[in-house]
């Protein structure tokens, strides 16, 4: 699995680096995107049915909560304009983030509860097609694109599982590695509402192929294969252009997509949705 992170994120990077030799004329951009985040994560979703499954199986009923995370995502932003502003190139590598999350529950007369230390990373690239070369059929395409985009995303978790009894506490270890690799298309809108300020709306949908490792307290790992699920994601933003090279970016974004799985050592599949909202800010300067 590591393999893989390693290769698409060489990819993506490379697709960028590369259109300095391959395109002679254009503008380019380079700056800094910041996402505040409220998290309902599908990997915590899986994992606690998972547990409420093998405890079922025993008579042993569990009732278990996991609260909304929240935390941020962080990171450089790099693109590439076309000289007549019809295709652009864009690579956001969130790299650096904290979240925190809990969950708690109970498993019949035992009180759980967990301590999760989390790392996730978000690379996202994009190509968009502006469609202003056509208004002169509808007038209103001078404000629409059409994108492709395609996301990488690591999730890992160390995540310490507490029983709490009468006889005192007993903590079991575990370690999640997830990937997920989702392409998407879509629509944008971008409205300008003076010299200096517009507003932007885009949306789009797409396929999330999800990966997931399990290591266990004994040190016994599988590898889980999900299906493939849909993905949705949405971002309204308002855009200030204090001078024609700086551009300040505030907004809104929401992403969702589904992790449908069952563990190598249960018989039942189980279905969780990840949710991501939150602000972004994003400055980039053009050159």
């Amino acid at each position: 699995m590591r393999f893989l992170s390693l290769a698409a994120a060489i990819v993506v990077a490379c697709s960028v680096c590369l259109l300095p030799a391959t395109l002679q004329a254009g503008t380019f951009v380079a700056g800094g995107k910041l996402w505040y985040a409220y998290w309902d994560s599908a990997i915590l979703d899986w994992f606690s049915k998972d547990v409420a499954v093998s405890f079922n199986v025993l008579g042993v009923p569990v009732q278990s909560n996991i609260d909304t995370g929240d935390g941020y995502l962080a990171g450089p932003v790099l693109g590439y304009q076309t000289d007549d502003g019809s295709l652009s190139f864009t690579f956001a590598a969130m790299a650096f983030s904290h979240f925190s999350q809990d969950w708690t529950g109970t498993a019949g007369s035992m009180t759980l509860n967990t301590d999760v230390d989390t790392d996730r990373k978000d690379f996202d690239f994009a190509v968009v097609y502006s469609l202003a070369k056509y208004q002169d059929a509808w007038s209103p395409l001078r404000y629409l694109s059409l994108f492709g985009g395609f996301k990488y995303q690591t999730i890992d978790y160390d995540l310490s599982l507490n029983y709490m009894t009468l006889m005192g506490t007993r903590q079991f270890n575990y370690k999640l590695e997830s990937e997920v690799y989702m392409g998407t298309v879509g629509a944008a809108l971008a409205y300008p509402l003076s010299d200096k300020f517009g507003i932007g709306l885009q949306a789009g949908i797409g396929l999330a192929l999800p990966e997931l490792e399990l290591t266990n307290p004994d040190g016994s790992a599988f590898d889980i294969s999900p299906d493939a699920t849909v993905t949705y994601n949405g971002e309204i933003t308002f855009n200030y252009m204090p001078i024609r090279s700086l551009l300040f970016q505030l907004g809104f974004r929401a992403q969702v997509w589904y992790l449908k799985a069952r563990s190598p050592q249960r018989w039942e599949e189980t279905e969780s949705k990840d949710t991501t909202y939150g602000p972004t800010f994003t400055i980039v300067y053009r050159f």
